[in-house]
Formats: C-alpha cells, structure tokens, sequence
C-alpha cells in the first residue's frame, strides 16, 4: 500500500492530514468486496504523540498478529495515514478525544460520543462497516483500548498469513463489575511433580496480557519489574498483607497466636507488644512500596487466634487492620483498603459488623470474601460456626445467602469483593469436596436442600493419580458458583496457583465482564480463542464431558465411565482440525490431550485391575466349591504381576511427547505422568487375604476366602454397615463421616485397602463414641460383630497433638474389647463374641468410646486436635452375624 511520506512543513503536513482524512471516509462508503473481507496486510493507526502506555497497546495488537501469522503489519501515526488498499487492513485504535480521525469518523457516522455511562467505564466500540477495510477501536479510556485490542484477536481469524474479519462488526461494551482479577504464577506441583521448567519473564508478561484481553484490570503481585510491567498497560496491582503473620521472623512464644489448626509463626494480636510488632512491621512492608490500587488485610487460612483474650478475634483484628490502613494511607493515600473473612466464626464477622456500624469506616473501601468466608457452607479446612438463622428459606442457594447478609450488615459505603478460590480441583472452596462435611463446633450440619454441593466427590480414581494443583476445567459448576455469589460484589480477584485453571480463570475474567452470557456462549467463546474455529465444537464438547469425568458417579465408576475415551477421542479429533499455525504454538491443546491420555491410562489400569480381582473372585469360589482351596490360592497368588498393556504403553509415550512439546512451548506439563502405578481397588487387600488363607487352619481358611468370594455378606440373619461417605449404614445412630481435617494425601491410608476401608465414621471429643442400634434380633442366636478399622497417618505438622490409637467396644454397656490398637494404614478385621445378655430383648447397641486421654486437654488444645483431623472414635465397616 502506498502511504503520504513526512514533510517538514506544517502547510504540507496539514494539507497531507486533510487528504488523509478524505481517504478515511471515502473508506466507508466507497470500497465494497461481494465476499468476507480478508487482509494480507495490516496498519495500525494510533494518534500522534501518544503515552507510553497507548504504544504498549497498539504494539500488543500488533505483536500477537504478527505472532499469528500476518507477517506485514506496521504501526504509524495517524499523520502518516496509508491509502486504502483492498489487501490492507486499517485499524484505528484509541481515545476519540486524541485522535482526530476517529473523531472525524464518530462525525461522519453520526456515532453518540463514548462515555463513562455509554458504553461505561473501561469500555470501547469496535465497529467494521461492511464490506470495508477499517475497523476502528475507540476506546473509553487507556484500559478500554486494551480491552478492544482483545475484541479483535478474538472476532479475527488468521490462516496462512491472511486475516479474516467478519463485515459488519459492531460491538459497543463495557464491564459490567468494577474489579477483574487474579494471581499470577507458575504452580510448584507443575515444577516439582511435574518436572517443568520455570517460566522466562516473557512468559509471565503473557500470563498476564492473557487476562488481561479477556477483560481483567488488576493482577495480585508484588513491587519489582512484574508490577511496572503491570503498570505499563495501564492495569491496576494488588498487595496483600496478614496482619497476624510474622513474615517468617522469628517471635517470642508470649506472642505467638494459639491458630485454629496449630501452626506457628503467627501472633495473638492481643498481646500488646505483638499488636506493636505487627503495626511496625506493617509500617516497615509498605514504606519502601510502590503505591497498590488495592490493598489486602487477610484473615488467613487458620482463622486468626484461638485464644481467650482473643473472643472475639474479629473485633482485635478490625481495630488492628484499621490502624494497618492509616499506615498504608500515610504512605499511600489513595490506596483502597480492603480485608478477608477467611475462617473467621460467626461470633467475630458479628463483631466486625457491629464495629464497622458504629465508628467511621471511610478508611475501609470492601470487606473481601474468599475461602473459608462464606457462613452458610461446609467447605473443606471449615469455619467451626455456621449461621443456621440463614437457612430459613433457600433463597437462590446456600452460596448467596452469606453474601447477602453482609451487604444488609455493611455500611453503604463499604462494598463486598471477592476472592474466590477456582484453582483447586478438589479440596477447596468451591471445589470437589473428599468426604461429605463433619458437623462444626456447634454440631450442625447442612441442610438437605444444598446437599448437591457437596455430593460432588472427586472420582477416587483420578484422585490418586493427580495432585490438588492438577489440570481441569469443571465450567459447569463454576458458571453455577459465579452466578450465585456474583449480584453481592463489585467483582473479585480470584485465586490462582498456576496455569491449570486455565479455562476457569478465563471464563471468569469473560464473566466478569459479561455475566449474563450462556455457558455455551462462554464456552464456545474459549475454544474459538485457544483452539480455532474449526477446532472449537469439538473442544468444546470435551470440556462437558472432562467435567463429567472428573466427578465420582456411584452407578458408573472409572472402569466403565465412557467419557473417558470420548474425552480423549474429541480432543485428538479437534487436533487434527486445528491449523498447524495454530498448533505449532498451542501448548494449551497439547495439556488438554495430556489430560485424556492419563486418564484414559488410568482408566485402563482400573479395568485391568478390576478383572483381576473379577477373575480371582471366581477362581476362589470355583476352589471352594470343588473343595481344592490349597490349588486356588497357589494360583490366585501368581496373578497379581500386571504388565503394562500395549495400549498403555503407548498411551504413556504419547502423554509423555505432549508434555515435552508443552513444557517446551510454555513451561507446563501434567504432574499425572509421573503418578501413574496404584492400586486402585484394593488388591493389596486381596493378596494379604490369600497369604493369610494359605497358611490358616481350615475353619480360618475358610473365613478368610469367604470374605473374598462374598465381602459385604453377613450371612443369614446379619447385617452389614458401610459407614464411608455416602454408603448404606442404616444402624448408624451417632458419628459423622470422617473428612480427615486437612488435604488429602496419599500417605494417610493405603492403596491396599479395599475403597470401603479407606473412608469411615468417627467421633472427635463428644462424649458418646460411634453407635450403631439393632433391632429385632432373634433373642435365642449367639452374635459375632466384625469391624473393619484403620487410623491415618499424620503429617509432621499435625501428628505432634495426635495421641489417638486405640478405643474400647461395648455392647449396650458391657465392654467386649478394651483399648483396641488400630492398625496404622492398612486397615484389618477385628472380631468379638457378642454376650448373649445383650441380644436378650431383641436389642442391640454396639458402642466406641475412645481413650481416656484422647480429647480431654485445655479448650484451645482440643479445638487445634479436632480441627486438624483428631479423632476419638473411628471405623470403617461393620458386620453383625449370627453364630454357627
């Protein structure tokens, strides 16, 4: 295209810009294509003598077109305008009040003027007219120009260096929440489990330019090149402070907090040489920083302190964060401050509410929401207090009924932010949960009305292969969480821990923007960004589907879960569509294909194990019947060598060259690859069974086998008891599904175990252990109870306060066994003669009680036990059976 070159003198310059201008409108009504416009060649045209931050922009625009494939693509100031050309894309990007052109075009096409209401803040029009080469991108602001830039690498589609543009584009939109954020780093589990290398600093640039151009304004990070990197696009920053937290700086022990969960290297804020410390210490943090936009007191994952002193923690820690903002302000007036709720208990939100309502808040801009925050629901690491005068009505569900009574308690002044947690995939705040929720301090539990929340278990399969940080995408359940919670806050700066969310921090940056779009809008929306339009529907398919199969369905568990290979079948099929422009740079693709290739192995493994233990079952009971047990069992012991299949194998190096490809585009890959062997049903069990039959008297013999051929049967007149999560127990009278306190790891119970032996029921420090009532009973037949009983292991940081190993088992009130050890990970039978005096009405009740130094310390001391995991009584199964 011939462009107007540079004169020296301002006649020749005006004259040059006025023929310019000319040029510019005739565009619009003159040059006419009869099919889809497509351009060779890009300019970019951006006012003359624009800041920095507007050259970031356009030269963003015109990097990630270049990086698509459009290999001619040029910037220039709109004095030195090209001429039209019917190969040549002209865009005009900026702020109509400093760029004449778009002005003149706004005049030309009778266009009502951008503003903070129309379209709104942070907003901008992109508009193309049909069937002409300019498109012009108007942003409202700096911010909105950016966020225009991001409208046309999604409207645009590049193939062998030609960029396609729908005719007729019109999109004039603004966001519709205030606040659009997140975190910023790469995932440790990516680098030590996964063996991925570190991000450059490019890449964490494109991490954040990512989020930024679907729509996010502010990024968590700290002072240092990441922030003024940040800054030089115009996008706000977060920091974040604990007002309880020593930064690791050693703190007398006077000091130290008594924290919910036991950990130390936090301070009681009501000792006053501690309160001092930290408001020095905050004094010291933010002196030497650069100004935040925001500012964020967090209460932090142990709720504060325990302590007497301390009740309510919630009014120590209001007044303290309080006099932490008047520093931040001394030093940064315009900072906004803004604190978290996490863990805290009914008794301290209600002291900050009270505080907050009768002294002046103008120092406080929000009050944030994030894990732990949230008073009407069970999450995982729980609040130890529930508000159950909520839960009169359900409203819109138990997710929208906390935020919408601290919007009815706040000043007006004072706003509601979140800080939800979507990058976890089990364990977390609006994650899969492990086990159905313990009761809280007070023993509530939720009502049966938001039940669906938390029957949404992992798949156990998959939990053993892939960490908490693992890749996945559940858009379902979360478009449902953001819905639910999002009408209460001006917007949220979500939690991230790496690049695996991906699709979840995406969609809710879309969101954000735009609540009111479908699931498939947002959905399609993403896979035509990261995949190309040829790929999409199948992408997008498979993101359902990956939903689907991530979750624990009772009546169709991994072996037979036919997504699985559907999963893995439409993502290998939406790689073959996809350009290789496209696919010589995806690295994202390249995760997904990971993702179904692991599970798919992991899939496989199960099936084989399962017919394994198929084949066995029948090859024991073939034994019984034809009374050679001693062969059977001499056989069954060879099988238990499962060789790699062909098809895993190559399912393996196939997962293994994705992840090279993806560690090499962009430092990531599935941690899955390297956690690929486990016994997922309970084989280890099967194979102690037979060594133990195969050395047992024949009435052990027996026993033993029987239990392998026919595990849950307890013969006739007896019943059986499964007291996991979600399991038929019906003479279970008192405890509650044991949750574990903490994370799951794969250390607390092992693989061997049968998956009905790795969950149970339990007591903490109630005085009335795990019952269990029977009835009917024929008052003339001698009984025998079995159990099954297994306690978890401890990591380091909680196994100083557990003593917890045995307990004692009565029928009604006779003990029958008394300080019974349980195994330690590997859970075993444990069986007693029931006295016939406690069948003789028909009745029965099988009582634990647990040890007589278990759970009887100091108050602080046992709610740090119970809220870590401790327990008191504990089991697993349980058969009652009559003697013969």
């Amino acid at each position: 295209m011939n462009t107007y070159k540079k004169v020296k003198t301002a006649k020749r310059l005006s004259f040059n810009y006025l023929i310019y201008i000319g040029f510019l409108t005739s565009i619009l009504f003159s040059y006419s294509f009869t099919r889809a416009a497509e351009y060779k060649s890009v300019k970019i045209q951006h006012a003359s003598g624009q800041n920095k931050i507007e050259l970031n922009i356009v030269n963003l625009l015109a990097d990630r077109l270049k990086e698509a494939g459009v290999v001619d693509v040029q910037t220039t100031e709109e004095n030195n305008a090209p001429l039209p050309s019917k190969e040549t894309l002209l865009i005009a990007i900026g702020i109509p009040q400093a760029n004449k052109s778009i002005q003149d075009f706004f005049t030309k096409q009778q266009i009502a003027p951008l503003s903070n209401l129309e379209p709104g803040l942070e907003g901008f029009l992109l508009k193309k007219l049909e069937n002409q080469n300019l498109v012009i991108a108007a942003g409202v602001d700096q911010r909105g120009c950016l966020y225009a830039v991001g409208e046309i690498l999604r409207q645009a589609n590049i193939r062998n260096g030609v960029l396609q543009l729908p005719d007729n584009i019109e999109v004039r939109t603004a966001p519709a929440f205030e606040i659009r954020g997140t975190q910023v780093q790469q995932s440790h589990i990516a680098l030590k489990l996964g063996k991925a290398r570190p991000y450059t600093d490019k890449e964490y640039h494109r991490v954040i330019l990512d989020y930024a151009l679907a729509g996010a304004n502010i990024f968590s990070i700290g002072e240092g090149p990441m922030f003024d990197f940040v800054k030089s696009y115009g996008l706000m920053t977060q920091g974040e402070f604990g007002p309880n937290t020593a930064l690791n700086e050693a703190i007398p022990a006077a000091w130290e907090a008594k924290e919910s969960i036991g950990r130390t290297g936090y301070v009681c804020l009501s000792v006053p040489e501690g309160n001092q410390y930290m408001l020095d210490l905050c004094d010291k943090f933010f002196k030497d920083k650069p100004a935040f936009d925001l500012v964020k007191f967090w209460g932090g994952d142990g709720g504060g302190c325990e302590c007497d002193r301390c009740k309510p923690y919630g009014l120590i820690f209001i007044k303290t964060v309080e006099k932490m903002a008047a520093i931040v302000h001394k030093y940064h007036p315009e900072t906004k401050v803004y604190f978290t709720n996490q863990k805290f208990q009914n008794n301290d939100d209600n002291a900050i509410f009270k505080y907050l309502q009768e002294n002046p808040s103008d120092w406080l801009w929000a009050w944030g929401y994030g894990p732990g925050s949230d008073a009407t629901s069970w999450q995982p690491g729980q609040r130890q207090t529930h508000r159950m005068d909520l839960f009169k009505y359900p409203g819109y569900g138990p997710y929208s009924l906390y935020p919408k009574e601290i919007l009815h308690q706040l000043p007006p002044n004072v706003k509601l932010l979140y800080y939800n947690e979507i990058t976890h995939w089990r364990y977390a705040q609006h994650a899969f949960i492990q086990m159905y929720p313990r009761p809280d301090r007070d023993g509530n539990l939720p009502p049966h009305w938001s039940h669906d929340i938390y029957e949404r278990r992992p798949d156990q399969y998959l939990t053993m292969v892939y960490d908490r940080l693992s890749f996945y995408a559940c858009p379902k359940n979360y478009f449902r969480i953001f819905n639910d919670l999002m009408p209460y806050g001006v917007g949220d700066i979500t939690h991230s821990s790496g690049r695996h969310d991906h699709f979840n921090q995406w969609m809710w940056q879309r969101l954000l923007w735009a609540p009111r779009t479908s699931l498939e809008a947002v959905v399609n929306d993403y896979c035509n960004t990261w995949f190309g339009n040829e790929a999409a529907p199948l992408m997008a398919k498979a993101l359902y589907i990956l939903e689907d199969n991530l979750t624990e369905q009772a009546d169709n568990p991994m072996p037979t879960k036919a997504g699985i290979k559907r999963y893995y079948d439409l993502v290998k099929q939406a790689g073959r569509l996809m350009p290789k422009e496209i696919m010589d740079q995806d690295w994202l693709w390249h995760l997904y294909m990971q993702k179904g290739a692991l599970d798919r192995y992991t899939q496989l493994s199960a099936i084989q194990q399962t017919q394994l233990q198929k084949r066995i079952e029948k090859l024991i009971s073939e034994s019984i019947k034809s009374d050679n047990t001693k062969n059977g069992i001499q056989e069954a012991l060879t099988l238990f060598d499962l060789p790699e299949t062909k098809e895993m194998s190559d399912l393996r190096e196939e997962a293994k060259e994705l992840s090279d490809v993806s560690n090499k585009l962009f430092g990531e890959r599935s941690e899955g690859l390297y956690n690929l062997k486990h016994d997922f049903i309970g084989l280890g069990w099967l194979k102690r069974q037979l060594e133990r039959a195969k050395t047992a008297d024949n009435k052990k013999k027996e026993e033993l086998l029987s239990t392998i051929v026919d595990y849950e049967n307890p013969g006739p007149g007896g019943f059986y008891d499964n007291l996991g999560t979600y399991n038929i127990a019906p003479h279970l009278v008192a405890g509650s599904v044991y949750d574990h306190g903490q994370p799951y790891v794969p250390q607390m119970m092992s693989e061997g175990n049968r998956p009905s032996q790795r969950s149970m029921h339990y007591t903490s420090d109630e005085k009335q252990g795990v019952t269990l009532h029977y009835s009917n009973l024929d008052p003339k037949s001698a009984y025998k109870i079995r159990f099954t009983l297994v306690r978890p292991w401890f990591q380091e940081r909680y196994a100083m306060r557990m003593n917890q190993k045995s307990e004692t088992i009565y029928a009604d009130n006779i003990p029958i066994a008394k300080n019974v050890e349980l195994p330690l990970q590997m859970s075993d039978f444990f069986t007693y003669d029931i006295p016939m005096e406690a069948t003789a009405d028909g009745d029965l009740t099988i009582r634990l009680e647990r040890a007589s130094d278990v759970g009887y310390d100091d108050r602080v001391s046992v709610e740090q036990w119970r809220n870590s995991g401790g327990w008191g009584t504990i089991a697993s199964e349980v058969w009652l059976m009559k003697k013969h």
